[in-house]
């Protein structure tokens, strides 16, 4: 009896642990569904980009990451590669990179090794990530907004490999979208 009871907690135990990665993994508390919160941040250009200008028009991925991330910066190849191919298609993407602005020649000496040509824009206060979109985990932390200003995906951790799982959710939102909206 005493075998089975420390049998049993240690299931329990290990049951507990196993879940606690998955509890950490949860990258925001915004819900599938809900309205992508609005925001406006500089891009390492001084270019000010909002993204309610692009409700109605396009698809946006957003991608919070930090010069510091190396998971970040190694998956950026993998991102461009997307960006390439989705953008004219109708997909914009953002990388919001949650550094403080005295860190652009840093941020561009990186876009320029990995290659990057999407937007990013510097979220050097960090409001928009922990109070805008309630970033909570770790990053490289991406949301998906459709075209309608709805939050439909998210993904904490990189992708390291191309194709990436974004590439069937792209897929499915421009296969979703009316005619007229298709480019």
């Amino acid at each position: 009896m005493r075998t089975m009871r420390i049998a049993g907690a240690a299931v329990a135990l290990l049951l507990c642990l196993a879940a606690a990665p998955a509890a950490a993994m949860e990258g925001s508390k915004l819900k599938k569904g809900q309205p992508a919160p609005d925001f406006a941040l500089k891009d390492v250009d001084g270019k000010t980009w909002k993204l309610s200008e692009l409700k109605g028009k396009k698809i946006v991925m957003i991608d919070f990451w930090a010069t510091w991330c190396n998971i970040c910066k190694r998956e950026m190849p993998v991102l461009q590669k997307v960006y390439q191919e989705y953008q004219p298609k109708g997909v914009e993407f953002f990388g919001v990179a949650l550094d403080n602005a005295d860190k652009v020649k840093q941020i561009k000496k990186i876009l320029e090794e990995k290659g990057v040509t999407y937007p990013i824009l510097i979220d050097q206060d960090q409001k928009v990530a922990t109070e805008v979109y309630q970033l909570s985990g770790p990053i490289p932390y991406k949301v998906v907004i459709d075209a309608e200003g709805r939050v439909v995906y998210d993904h904490v951790g990189d992708y390291a490999d191309y194709p990436p799982e974004i590439v069937d959710v792209f897929d499915q939102l421009l296969e979703s979208l009316p005619a007229q909206k298709k480019k």
